[in-house]
């Protein structure tokens, strides 16, 4: 088994790194030429193939075997990241877009067949480890890639035409794909379950249909809820602290990266400690004081910058890493729940419902930051993503009433 689990994390961890360094690397690009529009656009690009083609993503993790599906998505992430390096070396942006859409349309197949096989692969008292030991692997992914991102690009080893830093991410992201379908080969799955449900032609209509079907088991219907807010708030939170580490700071890329990347580390740290404070039959008081510790965080981040200018740095740095903590000991537990709470043969679609409104609330994230940043300075921004967060997890408390 620990060789099925460790070929899973490895394939897991590559796919991770490459999006989120491209996707940071892309990020930083907008920022530092003043587009900042672009942030918003990207992210609205990268959602959308999750709400249009979830349901998709699903049937194919219930119909065929899951190890399958993984490969094939995997060849896929490496024909977006070819689109993805032509587009950094030349600066296109309609090429980098498409890579970012190709990007998301290869996660909406893969994700559904990736942790549909957990609990395939291990009996349910050991998800919730399994999946805070595979949160572990894929956030150190997320953390490597979200600061290199900024390194790479700050590299000048030698004088080219183009910007050596953009030369070294387009080599980068097409090595570690070729290299993650090598990986992908050794990935554990039963045979197909054999789903006799026919294909979801329309969609994110399937989508909306399905989620309906939830309001019969309403704990699961919350966990999905939570499981998108966590999203919508994250991508937020990075999205801001871009702008706030380059344009209202004067960071460089690379220490801007790194506030980002002290996020997901906190997030890292909040995975193991919700193994301990969570089970599957014993989740959700865990949830609105998570909710409330981000909350605090997020705020206390926005008002750091106006109290101490000096060596802001330093400080900004455990203050966004507790905020990743709280976000870590709310996930874990919410996503273990949503893998083990459907029957075996709609395990995939659920989890297909589950990205669906996953990106949806990502997708209004690239709509909502764009009236944010116009609004507010991004350290006002990040009181008011504080506010948000503890609004929530009062609105969770109300909720988990009616749930029992």
């Amino acid at each position: 088994m620990r060789k099925y689990f460790i070929a899973m994390a490895a394939t897991y961890f590559l796919g991770v790194f490459n999006d989120n360094f491209f996707k940071q690397v892309v990020l930083l690009l907008a920022v530092e030429a003043g587009m900042n529009r672009i942030q918003g656009e990207a992210t609205q690009l990268f959602s959308l193939p999750f709400i249009l083609f979830s349901a998709w993503g699903g049937w194919f993790a219930d119909r065929f075997a899951k190890r399958q599906v993984v490969i094939g998505a995997k060849i896929l992430e490496l024909i977006a990241m070819l689109f993805g390096a032509y587009g950094i070396l030349s600066m296109n942006w309609p090429c980098i877009m498409t890579m970012v859409f190709v990007m998301a349309l290869q996660s909406t197949l893969f994700g559904p067949a990736l942790n549909g096989a957990i609990p395939e692969l291990y009996p349910t008292e050991h998800v919730t480890r399994a999946n805070a030991v595979l949160k572990l692997v894929t956030t150190v992914g997320i953390l490597a890639g979200m600061a290199m991102a900024g390194f790479a690009l700050d590299q000048r080893w030698v004088a080219t035409r183009i910007p050596f830093g953009r030369i070294l991410v387009a080599v980068a992201v097409v090595m570690i794909a070729v290299f993650g379908v090598a990986v992908s080969f050794g990935v554990f799955s039963m045979p197909a379950s054999g789903s006799g449900k026919s294909f979801p032609w329309t969609g994110p209509v399937d989508s909306v249909r399905d989620m309906l079907h939830l309001k019969d088991d309403p704990l699961l219907l919350l966990a999905i809820c939570c499981q998108g807010f966590f999203y919508f708030l994250s991508l937020l939170a990075i999205m801001v602290i871009n702008t706030l580490g380059v344009q209202e700071l004067g960071l460089s890329l690379t220490a801007t990266s790194f506030i980002s990347v002290s996020l997901m580390a906190g997030v890292c740290a909040g995975s193991m400690a919700a193994v301990r404070l969570t089970s599957y039959n014993r989740w959700t008081h865990v949830l609105a004081p998570a909710l409330a510790g981000v909350g605090l965080s997020l705020a206390g981040a926005g008002l750091l910058v106006f109290i101490c200018r000096k060596d802001i740095f330093a400080f900004l740095i455990p203050v966004i890493m507790s905020a990743g903590f709280f976000g870590g000991v709310f996930l874990i537990p919410v996503t273990s729940f949503i893998q083990i709470r459907p029957s075996s043969d709609s395990k995939g679609r659920i989890i297909g419902v589950n990205n669906f409104f996953g990106f949806t609330c990502m997708l209004a994230s690239g709509w909502f930051f764009p009236m944010l940043d116009n609004l507010f300075q991004p350290s006002v921004s990040m009181i008011v993503l504080g506010v948000l967060s503890c609004v929530a997890g009062l609105v969770i408390i109300q909720l988990l009433r009616l749930c029992v």
